[in-house]
């Protein structure tokens, strides 16, 4: 029996009007880019089966929504709303939002009830979400159970680490985004279950492995592409199983090692000299089209273990999800973000979530919808920061019964408003846009675009680091390590180019040192987003292109004309023919 009769009716009558074509499905425009996308068959199914009406946005515009949501990357210094004491934080310093220390917010040291409000059915459901929003506290950090790793941000069980982001079990690591289970790595993305690394983009079980991308256990090599169990290797691509190999070149031990000995990585013109080398190789090296692995029936990029995934990017034991970015054994559900475990959820960015619906950081949530920062909660509505909670609508406590006539009236009306069934509206994003995880995507850095869209975007400082003290230019720093004395320690180097500051830190100049690379001179940030841009697009609307070798079309993560497409693709048969 349906516990929201009116709704229910008003939903079925919303379907029976629906114009479908031969195929049962339907082609929309969406209503902020003006972009045809089509709902298919199978799509309308599934909106059916939990209950919501058809999207008014492409999956391009529901995409953004939720990444507009959230910082990770940016730190900044901001005011705690409870102590007062300045806080490492995601939000800006003028941010309208109350922020508390993670400590205290994670800790139980406040009462998310004490700010529940009543839902006035006189006003519209956004009206009140953005007042209610507003008071109530927000952590200044994602950051759990983790030790001396202040400046950081979704994060959980890290050690000793700096300016990392999206990381788990890591320990002694800096300048990295999206690292697991890994030890001392510097200025890398995606590192897996490696150690001693610098300069590395997603690859697994690397070890003294400097510029390596795309490659999986691989030990004391550098400028490494698309290589696989390979050691005392340099400058080399499509490798598999191999030793003593420079510039694709098999070599003794011997006259490998005398070629090693006369480069000098501790210089940083070597450095860039060889980075160029590299590019050069990579464009003579064979590409697979995409980046997925041992997966059935699906379309995206970086898809693994999975089956029946449609246009997702980033899933690993994923089953009949669609619309999807990142998350590890989701199942049956469409436009996650993230997740782990998810099942039966729509719109949605949070670990264990089922049958959970335009939700942000909904862990362990089940039959809930548009809540925030909630865990461990079931039927909640309009909630923000509750925890062990059931039956609240806005953060008050009902009796089932009320909480169930009550949701049969709000969710009646916002249906009638053509409020209910997305994600929350850009303007209550609670960050600026141009910090915003969107803009670390190619296809979602079009900040004027999403101004029109209604989110918006403010002029900021400088970020959290501590930027105090003499200033000189990073053209001023030394070329090569082994000329770098610890007063550069004192220093704060300008980044011109990107009219940016920042220090160096005394175990950074010891792993440089140690491991005789050259230091960077750009800003962090201009360093990563260097490497996301690496990784290609993030583009909803599937592109293919013929296999270089038996010329049938294939998916790709590069579009043919995109700037920064690989000359050789091969399709998947053809890549495993030639290469593994």
């Amino acid at each position: 029996m349906t516990k929201t009769p009116k709704f229910d009716v008003a939903l079925d009558t919303y379907f029976s009007k629906l114009d479908l074509d031969e195929n049962g499905g339907q082609w929309r425009t969406c209503r902020f880019s003006g972009e045809k996308f089509y709902v298919r068959p199978e799509d309308i199914a599934f909106y059916k089966r939990i209950r919501v009406p058809l999207p008014t946005l492409s999956p391009h515009e529901r995409a953004r929504r939720k990444l507009a949501y959230a910082n990770i990357y940016n730190l900044f210094h901001t005011k705690s709303a409870l102590s007062g004491k300045t806080l490492i934080s995601s939000y800006p310093p003028a941010t309208p939002y109350r922020i508390y220390e993670h400590e205290v917010w994670n800790g139980g040291g406040w009462d998310p009830e004490k700010f529940a409000v009543t839902y006035d059915k006189n006003k519209g459901f956004f009206e009140q979400y953005a007042v209610f929003q507003r008071a109530v506290p927000r952590p200044n950090l994602f950051i759990r159970n983790s030790v001396e790793s202040d400046y950081t941000n979704y994060v959980s069980h890290v050690k000793n680490c700096y300016l990392i982001f999206d990381a788990m079990e890591s320990e002694d690591c800096a300048y990295c985004i999206y690292l697991h289970h890994s030890k001392n790595c510097y200025n890398s993305l995606g590192p897996v279950k490696s150690d001693i690394c610098s300069d590395c983009l997603l690859s697994e079980n690397l070890y003294r492995a400097f510029f390596v991308e795309y490659s999986k256990n691989c030990l004391d090599s550098f400028f490494l592409y698309d290589c696989r169990d390979c050691q005392y290797c340099f400058a080399s691509t499509n490798l598999r199983h191999k030793r003593y190999y420079f510039l694709n070149e098999q070599l003794t031990k011997e006259e490998y090692e005398k070629k090693i000995r006369d480069i000098n990585l501790g210089d940083r013109r070597v450095v860039e000299e060889w980075k160029k080398k590299f590019s050069e190789l990579k464009k003579k090296a064979i590409h697979k089209a995409n980046r997925n692995e041992r997966s059935v029936n699906c379309t995206g990029d970086h898809i693994k273990d999975s089956k029946d995934c449609h246009t997702c990017f980033f899933i690993i034991s994923g089953e009949n999800i669609a619309y999807s970015l990142g998350g590890n054994k989701n199942r049956d559900s469409y436009d996650l973000v993230g997740g782990n475990g998810s099942e039966l959820s729509y719109e949605t960015w949070g670990l264990n979530a089922y049958n959970t619906k335009f939700s942000m950081n909904a862990d362990f949530l089940r039959d809930s919808e548009y809540c925030d920062l909630c865990e461990n909660c079931s039927d909640c509505f309009a909630c923000i920061g509750l925890k062990n909670r059931s039956f609240c609508i806005f953060n008050k406590q009902y009796t089932e019964d009320e909480y169930w006539k009550l949701l049969d009236t709000i969710k009646v009306k916002m249906l009638a408003d053509g409020e209910y069934g997305e994600f929350f509206l850009p303007e209550l994003c609670p960050v600026p846009y141009n910090i915003s995880l969107a803009t670390s995507f190619q296809g979602y850095d079009d900040v004027e675009n999403a101004l029109q869209y209604g989110y918006r975007a403010e002029e900021l400082s400088e970020g959290a680091q501590n930027i105090e003290g003499e200033v000189i230019n990073n053209t001023d720093v030394p070329e090569d390590i082994k000329n770098t004395t610890d007063e550069i320690l004192e220093k704060v180097i300008f980044d011109g180019k990107n009219n940016k500051k920042f220090r160096y830190t005394k175990k950074e100049l010891g792993f440089h040192r140690q491991y005789n690379l050259a230091l960077p001179i750009e800003h962090y940030s201009i360093r990563l987003a260097r490497k996301r841009i690496e990784m290609g697009p993030i583009d909803f609307n599937i592109k293919t292109r013929r296999c270089s070798r038996c010329g049938e079309k294939t998916q790709v993560s590069f579009p043919e004309n995109h700037p920064d497409a690989p000359r050789i693709v091969y399709c998947e048969k053809c890549y495993n023919e030639a290469v593994v």
